[in-house]
């Protein structure tokens, strides 16, 4: 998981910038449109992607929306011939329900795509700081009084990692996981800053370094956050599985 997260794979980084997706093996007559309707729309208009195999035929998708999409095919041979085609939707569903730090590890997704290493290792640190105030938020709040909380959380990230857990669990984030907090400290937080405060270039190798180390750091310190990062299948129909991450359910008839 952690490799894929690291990747720089277009496809592979779709599966982590959006929460849903939804893929299908269909039949196309060439120089004829071939409708198709997703199984539950997306809130928003997705990524498309098609691939044919087996006889060749051009094809590009066309008239997205988040309901559903044409496909527009040809071929060198004869009209009316047909040719299958697999396509695969990225999008979201159930977005509100989802984290506001994945939802910025969905941006700093985005930035990855455009290679603005720089945003994306400013939203990967962004990230990582909103999952530990809401993590120690939501620990803290059987054993310290909310005006404690309040004043833990206004302090820097550093502070919050030494005496939010000291509170949380009994220990430092850099005493439980000495290397892991430095892999971040180094290749994240002070990157990060001197991205932000001089404005360093960032290359693809220190971005994915960063990526690593936020993903390492994040799993560290609850585990359960694999949810939001695994890619489950739910099969709602035979003709239409449906994929989501986390906690989104997704339902759908045919």
């Amino acid at each position: 998981m952690k490799e894929a997260f690291s990747s720089d794979i277009p496809f592979v980084i779709n599966d982590f910038q959006f929460n849903a997706q939804e893929t299908e093996e269909t039949e196309v007559n060439v120089g004829q449109l071939k409708i198709i309707k997703f199984i539950e729309p997306f809130e928003d208009v997705p990524e498309v992607y098609l691939t044919p195999y087996g006889k060749h035929v051009a094809c590009v998708s066309g008239g997205i929306t988040n309901s559903g999409f044409v496909i527009f095919s040809s071929h060198s041979g004869t009209e009316g011939e047909t040719g299958k085609i697999r396509w695969v939707a990225y999008g979201n569903r159930a977005y509100a329900a989802i984290p506001i730090w994945r939802k910025l590890i969905s941006t700093s997704k985005e930035h990855q795509l455009r290679k603005d290493y720089r945003q994306e290792l400013v939203d990967l640190e962004s990230a990582f700081e909103v999952f530990v105030g809401e993590y120690l938020g939501k620990n803290l709040k059987t054993k310290l009084r909310d005006t404690t909380i309040d004043w833990i959380l206004k302090r820097s990230i550093e502070e919050q990692l030494k005496i939010g857990f000291v509170e949380a669990i009994g220990n430092t984030m850099s005493g439980l996981h000495p290397d892991v907090y430095k892999n971040w400290q180094t290749n994240v937080k002070e990157l990060r800053d001197s991205v932000v405060h001089r404005g360093v270039s960032i290359s693809i190798e220190q971005a994915r370094e960063a990526r690593g180390a936020v993903f390492d750091f994040l799993f560290k310190i609850d585990p359960a956050i694999i949810n939001y990062f695994q890619i489950s299948m739910e099969k709602i129909t035979q003709e239409g599985p449906c994929c989501t991450f986390g906690a989104a359910v997704i339902g759908g008839t045919k």
